[in-house]
């Protein structure tokens, strides 16, 4: 089951008041919604993976229905557009107390044996967070030439045998379409493994986030949801690996080099040792925060 990271560190950022209205861009298993609901807070959270959306609509129906969670099936990178089309449709000002980002894969994600996310079983290599999407981690293996395919293992997974993993794949026996096939080979290659990580953690992240451009729809999200914050609104992101958190320090800084807003993190904040010993998936997570002015 899905443990949301820092999430009493996100919660008091956020300083969540009754009533008002908070967005949830990585809408997930809704841990971070809850505890906005909880709190006396209203969502309305994104999310672009269908599944998400429907777990969504079931589990949280008391609070859809009573007006307080809004659920929008999209990328988090729309939030201005979305949120300026609920304004028109439900006619209510929809002011913007916080917004808060979470740039973790879900565990049911990386668990699913259909999704192409998990080293268990033998599913096929698609990794689509929507399925909309028309390229899959497979159609990436067969397609970009063994040296693009290095340099998107070390860039966007800091794979340091990025280079003897791609000439394995190109030199399979057969196209490498399943998580079975890809874990295998990395397993082969790799020389330098750490205790209790899969070999293949960070290929298959650097799949993941070339399949989905996820850095790309950061970029956009940022600005997008800083847009329809409040003054004295707050954002909240959470990353999880060095591009990621990169693109989050780099735009909290302009902001803040504009004068229009402040950084409320000078450093990030991490996981306590409770936190890691508890949920060993946070290890790598990092929270900057930052106030519209």
């Amino acid at each position: 089951m899905h443990i949301s990271v820092l999430l009493h560190e996100a919660i008091e950022f956020l300083n969540v008041q009754s009533g008002s209205w908070y967005i949830d861009g990585t809408f997930g298993r809704g841990g971070h919604t809850k505890a906005i609901l909880k709190a006396g807070g209203n969502v309305i959270a994104f999310d672009w993976d269908h599944e998400a959306i429907a777990y969504g609509r079931e589990t949280f129906a008391h609070e859809i229905i009573d007006g307080r969670l809004i659920l929008v099936h999209e990328s988090f990178s729309k939030i201005e557009q979305s949120v300026r089309a609920l304004r028109i449709e439900t006619e209510k000002d929809l002011e913007i107390s916080g917004a808060l980002f979470d740039f973790g894969t879900s565990t049911e994600q990386l668990t699913s044996a259909n999704r192409g996310f998990s080293f268990e079983g033998d599913g096929e290599l698609d990794m689509r967070m929507d399925t909309r999407l028309g390229v899959m981690a497979k159609d990436i293996l067969a397609l970009i030439p063994e040296n693009q395919l290095a340099d998107l293992f070390k860039d966007f997974g800091g794979e340091e045998e990025s280079k003897a993993i791609a000439k394995a794949v190109k030199q399979a026996k057969t196209p490498v379409s399943t998580t079975k096939q890809l874990a295998d080979i990395v397993a082969k290659v790799k020389r330098h493994t750490r205790p209790g990580i899969n070999p293949a953690t960070k290929v298959f992240q650097a799949l993941r986030i070339a399949v989905n451009s996820e850095l790309d729809e950061i970029s956009d999200a940022l600005p997008s949801a800083f847009s329809v914050l409040n003054p004295a609104g707050t954002l909240v992101c959470i990353s999880f690996h060095d591009g990621e958190d990169r693109l989050v320090k780099q735009q909290f800084k302009a902001f803040e080099k504009n004068k229009l807003a402040e950084v409320l993190t000078p450093k990030p904040l991490q996981p306590t040792e409770k936190e890691i010993t508890e949920n060993y998936r946070s290890r790598s997570a990092k929270l900057r925060a930052l106030r519209k002015l």
